[in-house]
């Protein structure tokens, strides 16, 4: 009978418990040793191994969150004698290691390479995958250089398929170690084309460990001679902003495989232009997976694109189609990078978050294979090798897992861009989107706060789920900047939701000029300019993918629906943006883009209205626009009078209309009032 406590039960006295958690986020922490969440680590007490789960990140290790497995069981599976795999695609380790869980017991994995970690009789064991470490690891004469720089005191482990069989290995090749040298067998061994296990009986010497092998190993490189890439070719700065403005939406449409398109990340650093743009770096690109997690999470192979120079922007998208069709039945399916000549590296994937992990472990290949070039020649994994890991159940679970499991709501899959969307409306309008399974933007004035606050809904629904972006809508250069970055960042967008917006009451006869400009230069000529650098990213999508439809929607007003007294600024800046969504619906149709208004009722608890110092209640009283009215609460009472449902709008309202409007195949051109009963349509 099970008589050991759940992990989430143990007294937070537990020291090893409680170190092993420091150690895995100190770990986690650093990009030397861990990117895209690969890695595992474990502690073990009383006859109880604690592991981390399948596809939890080091850094988000907690006391919660690890394992917990009696040894026993696991010891007996290790020495039995070898099974095949169990049916349906889980292997007997899983198996046994559901019968060896220790209190809870839910639908998590353990850590499939939980074997060693028992195996190894030190009481920390740490997994990872550290860049320099690799470098020796899948290099053609790894275990050569390893041993002349640690002897005997690195164990180098044969290339081994991950689960029982690399269990076994480590068993044998430490029970070889002991027989030839007659010692206990080292704490650290080098899993070639793998990675590094180190053990310690304290964190402290495992730390001091990692850190000792990894200096030296640098120092080494030190001493070889640097790469030379030879000629690089680059496009020029405003050829590239064109191309990636040209690729990033075709790829997004091009390599989509359900009802949402894909996320594609754009990177251009020194290693991606080197190499998307030398000889060398296509042949060290396209040299084969390097390790199991570079197949789990980049692909087989990155799919390079060798435009011709002097391509323009449809050219070149021209090529990258008609490359990824001759994909079409081969082995390698649809790739996860695309490597396009003198521009640079886009990953691929259905998050953000997966998009980046995708783009760490592609990178991180990459630095591994230069050095491997470096040190005498690059060992990839064999094709036998690939196909284990490619077939391997335990892979694609810690993959889906790693991912943040499936995403759910009406934003699913989407990404939106959101302006004026720091504060007020367009902060809730974001915030409910990111709480739907969306990426959001938060293209505003003040950046600052747009960055604290996508800041905050990434913290709240997912790495990568929000950006801030700085955006001034009355200005084409900031605009144009805002709508690259997004395309660097998501490849493209789904939905414009043009909100940003400003309102300035006051007669025809007193209200300062300068005033009416500004409220038109927002409203209208800002609505105007968003569109004009969205629209052109919609239209490349659509022609990637016919069936796929884009939205661009403007938050415009009730008061874009009939006149309002002494506010002739702001009526005449809505009306103007009903006549514009009415024109570039009939211009956009063509390029597979919906465009609607929805026009809302007053907001009466945003700060446009309620703001104590400048908002609506307080200009209306001030400018008499209500008969009659003393105070603020006076003027607020007459509007909401105004509404047979009286209340005032909420963004919950709009979100309604927005959701619909996006779901909808049938409608473009409208002007949909939320007014609850207060502007009705002939």
């Amino acid at each position: 009978m099970n008589t050991h406590p759940a992990p989430e039960r143990r007294s937070a006295a537990n020291a090893p418990l409680r170190d092993v958690i420091a150690l895995s986020r100190r770990f986690g922490d650093d990009p030397e040793f861990a990117r895209g969440g690969g890695g595992n680590i474990s502690v073990k007490i009383d006859g109880v191994l604690y592991i981390k789960p399948s596809g939890t990140s080091l850094a988000e290790l907690t006391a919660e969150s690890v394992i917990a497995l009696n040894i026993a069981p696991l010891m007996e599976l290790l020495n039995a004698p070898v099974a095949r795999p169990a049916a349906g695609g889980t292997d007997e380790v899983m198996q046994v290691a559901l019968t060896a869980r220790v209190g809870k017991n839910d639908a998590r994995r353990p850590s499939v390479e939980l074997l060693f970690h028992a195996l190894i009789p030190e009481q920390f064991v740490l997994h990872t995958h550290p860049t320099s470490v690799n470098a020796i690891t899948c290099a053609t004469h790894g275990a050569e250089v390893a041993e002349k720089l640690f002897g005997s005191s690195v164990l180098w482990v044969p290339y081994t398929d991950p689960g029982l069989p690399l269990a076994r290995a480590i068993r044998d090749a430490r029970r070889g170690h002991e027989e030839r040298h007659g010692a206990a067998a080292p704490r650290v061994m080098f899993l070639q084309n793998h990675g590094l296990i180190v053990a310690g009986n304290t964190t402290g010497e495992i730390e001091e460990t990692s850190a000792r092998l990894v200096s030296t190993i640098k120092s080494h490189l030190a001493g070889v001679p640097a790469i030379s890439w030879g000629e690089v070719y680059r496009l020029e700065a405003g050829e590239a902003a064109a191309a990636l403005r040209a690729v990033g939406p075709a790829l997004r449409g091009l390599l989509a495989t359900g009802e949402r398109l894909k996320v594609v990340t754009f990177d251009d650093s020194p290693l991606a232009v080197a190499m998307a743009g030398s000889k060398l770096g296509r042949e060290l690109a396209l040299v084969g997976p390097l390790t199991p997690d570079q197949i789990v999470y980049a692909g087989l192979l990155p799919l390079f694109v060798d435009a011709p120079a002097g391509a323009t922007p449809d050219q070149l998208v021209e090529t990258v189609t008609a490359a990824i069709a001759g994909l079409a039945g081969t082995e390698s399916g649809m790739p996860a990078v695309v490597i396009v000549r003198g521009l640079g590296l886009f990953a691929v994937a259905d998050t953000a978050a997966l998009a980046d992990t995708v783009l760490q472990v592609c990178l991180d290949a990459a630095t591994v294979s230069v050095e491997a070039h470096r040190m005498g020649g690059v060992r990839p994994l064999s094709a036998a090798e690939r196909g284990f890991i490619e077939r391997w159940e335990a892979e694609s679970y810690r993959k889906g897992v790693a991912a943040g499991g499936p995403v759910a709501g009406r934003a699913k899959g989407l990404v939106i861009v959101v302006t004026g969307a720091a504060q007020g409306f367009g902060h809730a309008i974001a915030a409910d989107i990111a709480a739907q399974g969306g990426h959001v933007v938060l293209a505003d004035i003040n950046v600052e706060l747009a960055n604290r606050e996508a800041a905050a809904l990434a913290a709240q629904f997912g790495a990568g789920r929000a950006i801030g972006v700085a955006l001034d809508v009355t200005d084409e250069a900031s605009v144009a900047a805002c709508f690259d970055a997004l395309v660097r960042r998501y490849g493209g967008l789904d939905v414009l939701v043009s909100n940003a917006g400003i309102l300035r009451a006051g007669g025809v006869a007193t209200q300062p000029v300068a005033e009416f400009d500004a409220v038109t230069r927002v409203n209208y000529r800002g609505y105007f300019l968003c569109v004009r650098h969205a629209a052109p990213i919609l239209a490349r999508q659509h022609r990637a993918r016919p069936e796929y439809w884009g939205d661009i929607i403007e938050i415009n007003s009730k008061s874009g629906l009939t006149g309002s007294s002494r506010n002739s600024a702001y009526a005449g800046s809505k009306f103007g943006g009903v006549g514009l969504t009415q024109s570039f619906a009939l211009e956009l149709v063509g390029d597979g883009i919906k465009v609607n208004a929805i026009c809302p009722g007053n907001f009466l608890d945003g700060p446009l209205w309620a703001d104590p110092d400048n908002g609506l209640f307080v200009q209306y009283l001030r400018e008499g626009k209500v008969p009659g009215a003393k105070t603020v609460k006076d003027v607020r009472r007459v509007y909401e009078a105004k509404v047979p449902m009286g209340r005032g709008c909420t963004p919950a309202d709009v979100l309604e209309a927005l959701y619909y409007v996006v779901a909808q195949k049938y409608e473009t051109g409208q002007a949909i009032p939320v007014t609850g009963g207060q502007v009705m349509l002939k």
